[in-house]
């Protein structure tokens, strides 16, 4: 699904246990893939999908926990998260000024949010493109 370089888009989610929820404007011709080495750590997984968040529209229920964290870019980006369960929500700085990305896995419109660019490409795993080829199946039949 296309949408124009300026429309909006107006999201909600939460972290996995509920305890914190969100809601902002995005971009959705703005979601990006991120393969650094930061981000596979903190997903714990082998990339990050997030969305800009238009300046001031995001609104954060319920407390969340956050650190200060320098970037291989020399960017100082504090990660906020979920004290209760740890779900990664959001990057930003404490003050809301700067670049502020929501983390697309928590939001309820995820499936409406296809990535448009992948950043820091030359971190990424070596068979990430190669998941198309790897067996699949609609639930997790390929455990048992």
């Amino acid at each position: 699904m296309a949408h124009p370089a300026d429309s909006l888009m107006s999201v909600m989610g939460q972290c996995h246990c509920g305890a914190v929820s969100l809601a902002a404007e995005v971009n959705p011709a703005r979601v990006f893939v991120c393969h650094c080495a930061d981000c596979q750590v903190l997903t714990g997984s082998a990339f990050r999908v997030v969305a800009p968040v238009m300046p001031g529209s995001l609104q954060v229920s319920g407390n969340v926990k956050g650190y200060a964290r320098t970037a291989d870019s020399g960017a100082v980006r504090w990660q906020y998260f979920c004290p209760e369960c740890g779900t990664p929500l959001y990057a930003g700085a404490p003050d809301g000024a700067g670049l502020t990305t929501v983390r697309v896995g928590v939001l309820a419109e995820r499936d409406r949010l296809p990535p448009s660019a992948q950043l820091w490409r030359n971190s990424a795993l070596p068979w990430v493109d190669g998941l198309r080829d790897v067996a699949a199946c609609e639930r997790q039949e390929l455990l048992g």
